[in-house]
């Protein structure tokens, strides 16, 4: 089942890692590359999708937007994990429900007491919304990138 997201209200982990943030958001250059693989999008969606189907804690997701350049780009096909609260840590790049019900994956940068803050790689501000362990559904386990062919 495809499921679209957005970087604009949330991913930064690569293949289950987990990338250091600094607290204070930069935005990266417009003209950085994104990461590309010499595989097809329908490719990217089959091994994203084999992935997730080795543990029913698993999602697949496809990003869109601007706001986890360079790390991602658009139509990044992701594979999320289902993760407890207590186990976040800073750094790390998960997925929650903002306010509006959309789906975001953006990466924590502090924890305080009305949840963990979170940014998008290539935003200026963080997210007026927090990670809660109400809209938390997981952490970026495994992304695939693709050559945009289909």
């Amino acid at each position: 089942m495809l499921r679209r997201i957005s970087w604009f209200f949330f991913p930064v982990v690569l293949a289950g890692g987990c990338a250091g943030v600094d607290a204070t958001v930069k935005p990266s250059a417009d003209n950085e590359p994104v990461p590309s693989a010499g595989v097809s999008r329908m490719q990217a969606w089959q091994d994203a999708e084999a992935l997730a189907a080795l543990d029913p804690n698993r999602l697949t997701v496809i990003g869109s937007g601007e706001s986890m350049r360079p790390v991602y780009g658009e139509n990044t096909v992701l594979v999320l994990q289902k993760v407890a609260y207590a186990d976040l840590a800073e750094g790390m790049t998960v997925a929650y429900r903002n306010a509006a019900g959309r789906i975001v994956v953006h990466t924590l940068l502090a924890k305080g007491s009305d949840g963990w803050r979170v940014a998008g790689l290539n935003n200026p501000n963080e997210d007026q919304g927090r990670v809660t362990h109400y809209n938390l559904i997981g952490a970026v386990y495994a992304s695939f990138a693709h050559d945009g062919v289909k």
